[in-house]
C-alpha cells in the first residue's frame, strides 16, 4: 500500500472540508493545502527574524518588520520583502485562526488575527503582478473568515483534534493518526 504524500493528505482533507462550506474553488484549495504542508515543518511557521536573529512570532512584530528592515538600511521599503511578509502574515493568521481557534479565542485574539490576516491577503493581491495569483489572494481576502471557519470545522470534525490540547509541533503527529 502506498501512503499519500503530506500534500496529498492535506489536499484531500481541505477539498472535502471546504466543499462542505461552499469553498470548492480549486486554486484556493491548492493554496491552503500547500500552506498546511509547508507549515507542517515548524521552521516554516517562523521564517522572519529580528535584528538579533531571533524568530519573530507575534503579528505586530511581523508587520513591523516591513518598515524596520528598510529603516535599518536607510532606504525605501523593499516591495518584494513587503509582499513576502504580507503573505506570511496572511498564511500564519489563517493557520492559527483556523487550526488553533480555541487558543486565540481564550487569549482574546481571534478578531485581531482575522482582521490582520484578511488585510494581509488584500496587500498580497495589491503586490502581485500575476493575475491568476492575484485572484487567489483576492479570494483569500474576501473569504478569509469563511476559510478560517472551514479549517476550524475540519480540525474539529474531520481530523478530530482540539486546538486547546495541540501545539504546532504535535499537530502532524495528531493528523497522521486519522
Amino acid at each position: 500500500m502506498r501512503l499519500p504524500s503530506l500534500y496529498q493528505f492535506f489536499r484531500h482533507q481541505v477539498q472535502h472540508g471546504f466543499g462542505k462550506h461552499g469553498l470548492a474553488e480549486p486554486e484556493t484549495v491548492d493554496y491552503v493545502s500547500d500552506m498546511l504542508t509547508r507549515f507542517a515543518h515548524t521552521r516554516s511557521l517562523y521564517p522572519i527574524n529580528d535584528r538579533e536573529g531571533r524568530a519573530v512570532d507575534r503579528i505586530a512584530d511581523m508587520l513591523a518588520q516591513s518598515h524596520t528592515s528598510a529603516e535599518w538600511e536607510d532606504r525605501a521599503p523593499d516591495r518584494h520583502r513587503q509582499a513576502s511578509l504580507s503573505r506570511h502574515v496572511g498564511e500564519y493568521t489563517l493557520y492559527m485562526s483556523g487550526l488553533f481557534r480555541d487558543r486565540l479565542r481564550t487569549r482574546g485574539e481571534l478578531g485581531y488575527y482575522l482582521a490582520n490576516g484578511q488585510s494581509a491577503f488584500w496587500r498580497c493581491a495589491k503586490y502581485e503582478i500575476n493575475w491568476k495569483r492575484q485572484n487567489v489572494f483576492r479570494r483569500l481576502y474576501s473569504d478569509f473568515t469563511s476559510i478560517a471557519d472551514a479549517l476550524d470545522h475540519m480540525a474539529r470534525f474531520q481530523l478530530r483534534f482540539s486546538s486547546a490540547n495541540v501545539t504546532a509541533n504535535t499537530l502532524i503527529a495528531s493528523l497522521w493518526r486519522v
